[in-house]
């Protein structure tokens, strides 16, 4: 199996916009500026979501799906374009641009979920790959999520947004954090950890169980039926623990004194353990609060965003690029420890801030816990966007995906 270099462009792309979220980030945490507003928060969410997350999915739809290093599939630029836009109209807060790029970014994904679904039924469901039907599940996760999210959007456009639909809020990032992004991280994990795994009744198995667990989740918050996000709990409860049993002896033998992908594959599971506490402990504290988000302590929400956002996916995604890298020279080799150090004594000590301190909201400049945590994190991902530029600049096309360490 071969990496199509649509792949390789699709991380690149990825890789850019994310600077956008950690530059923000920084600036937030330090409170060098003071408060930024909340369409520079929006940006800094969608930028990493979207911007880096989802288009490092779509390059790995490539990589898992593609014809033997073959450019077949969606238009890349024109999805990273599109995501581009979406970002810049957050930014903008212009409700009317944000209503209009979230069609287009909508359409995208429609695009590639369909792609995907067309691939997967021409190779035939059961010769699906346990990570190949994590990605055909996550995506169908990520369109109901983006859906309902770009709904929001014409609603904010049409000054249609009441108390009555704005649950609709809600529902969308449970479908998108509860869903999507823990479905793709465990089949990438598998992917990577497990090369040339295959398909196993434990791993379909996992993956309807997440997949289930993230509809449940979104489908509670939306309608307001406290048992199925108790159900929700119950089966992220499952699936994790299965993924844990799964690969645990994979993850335990990890090298991980050794600068390769399948470390940050690795660690991504203890993530996947803490966001499932922290999602399960969300929940308690919605039906406690009757729904209302608002009683919700907002660092308990940032804590849950960064586990799912830095410490499960964009773990997951760096160990994609290094396992595509592996048998390329490395710029940098030095780099390879700072970054994956940093990036998780970062992201572990400002989810603990997050948690026990609260958010530094209308803190002085370097006032708060989180301006000293969030330079580690946000400084070692700054580093990782500049190193892994340079050597997927590099790389051939297409290349063979080598087996990971």
């Amino acid at each position: 199996m071969t990496y199509p270099q649509g792949a390789v462009r699709a991380f690149q792309y990825g890789l850019g916009i994310f600077a956008l979220t950690a530059i923000i980030g920084l600036t937030n945490a330090t409170k060098i500026i003071g408060d930024v507003n909340r369409d520079t928060l929006l940006t800094h969410l969608h930028s990493g979501t979207l911007g880096w997350i989802t288009m490092g999915v779509f390059g790995l739809a490539l990589a898992l799906f593609g014809r033997n290093g073959s450019t077949v599939g969606p238009n890349v630029l024109l999805s990273a374009l599109a995501t581009a836009a979406y970002v810049l109209a957050f930014w903008s807060g212009n409700f009317y641009a944000r209503a209009l790029f979230g069609v287009v970014m909508l359409a995208t994904i429609f695009g590639w979920w369909a792609w995907v679904l067309y691939r997967a039924s021409a190779q035939g469901y059961g010769r699906l790959t346990n990570p190949q039907l994590s990605i055909v599940l996550g995506l169908t996760t990520l369109v109901i999520g983006s859906t309902l999210g770009v709904i929001v959007q014409i609603l904010y456009a049409t000054n249609n947004l009441n108390d009555q639909n704005a649950v609709l809020i809600g529902a969308h990032a449970s479908a998108q954090v509860g869903g999507y992004l823990i479905l793709v991280a465990a089949g990438v994990a598998e992917w990577i950890l497990n090369p040339g795994g295959g398909r196993t009744r434990g791993g379909e198995i996992q993956s309807w169980l997440l997949f289930l667990a993230g509809l449940t989740l979104a489908i509670g918050f939306l309608a307001n039926v406290q048992p199925l996000l108790i159900v929700s709990n119950v089966l992220q409860l499952v699936g994790i623990i299965m993924v844990a049993v799964r690969l645990g002896g994979r993850v335990l033998g990890a090298a991980w004194g050794a600068p390769t992908g399948a470390r940050h594959a690795a660690i991504t599971i203890p993530f996947m353990a803490l966001g499932l506490v922290l999602l399960i402990a969300l929940v308690q504290m919605t039906i406690a609060a009757q729904g209302d988000f608002s009683k919700v302590p907002p660092g308990f929400i940032n804590a849950l965003n960064h586990t799912m956002f830095v410490g499960l996916s964009t773990n997951m995604l760096f160990g994609a690029v290094l396992t595509l890298l592996a048998d390329r020279p490395r710029v940098w080799p030095w780099a390879d420890h700072v970054i994956f150090l940093g990036l998780n004594i970062g992201a572990a000590s400002f989810i603990a801030v997050l948690i026990f301190v609260g958010t530094s909201a209308g803190s002085s400049p370097f006032s708060h816990p989180v301006a000293f945590t969030a330079p580690i994190m946000g400084l070692s991902v700054l580093l990782a966007i500049v190193t892994y530029e340079m050597r997927l600049a590099g790389a051939p096309a297409p290349m063979r995906v080598p087996a990971p360490a």
